[in-house]
């Protein structure tokens, strides 16, 4: 009998699309005294305002969109790559890997929709080049939540290799 194999292609495409986020989000924080983390964490329009003004300034407007734009893509190809590991983990795994299986698509969900909230409207207000208070305060405060799913998520299947290939598949 063949082990199951766990469906992770889809997850490590979400890898490489957050690799290249990551990097079109670095030029920023390179060139300006603002990167996509402090538009994220920006809890007010005047913040907001403050970090869209270096970027124009910058003349890196374009990049921060393109940067955002990518994020979106990113977020739904990751999402849905760690959904389906998870729920991939608690078709064949052992009682543990079944658990951690869950426990990552939930987070996988989780980090689907705040992250979308989060970059949805910071896209809007780089878009209308103007901050807006309740905008950037939703964005700021599903900050920590993204990031808190997206660890569980990516950890969770890092665990889940572990766990599963110490024990065997259905141990």
């Amino acid at each position: 009998m063949t082990a199951e194999k766990v469906d992770l292609r889809i997850w490590l495409w979400g890898l490489l699309a957050f690799a290249i986020v990551i990097a079109l989000g670095a030029t920023l924080d390179a060139d300006t005294p603002y990167g996509i983390v402090d538009h994220q964490a920006a809890a007010t329009a005047a913040q907001v305002d403050t970090i869209q003004a270096a970027w124009k300034q910058a003349g890196l407007r374009w990049l921060a969109m393109i940067a955002m734009a990518g994020d979106l893509v990113f977020i739904g190809i990751y999402s849905l790559g760690a959904w389906r590991a998870g729920r991939s983990f608690a078709r064949i795994g052992n009682f543990a890997v079944v658990l951690i299986g869950h426990q990552i698509a939930i987070a996988a969900v989780i980090f689907c929709v705040t992250d979308y909230v989060e970059t949805g409207l910071q896209f809007v207000q780089l878009v209308q080049d103007q901050g807006s208070n309740w905008m950037a305060g939703t964005a700021a405060f599903m900050q920590p939540i993204k990031i808190v799913a997206w660890v569980a998520s990516f950890l969770g299947v890092i665990i889940a290799l572990v766990v599963r290939r110490i024990s065997g598949p259905h141990a």
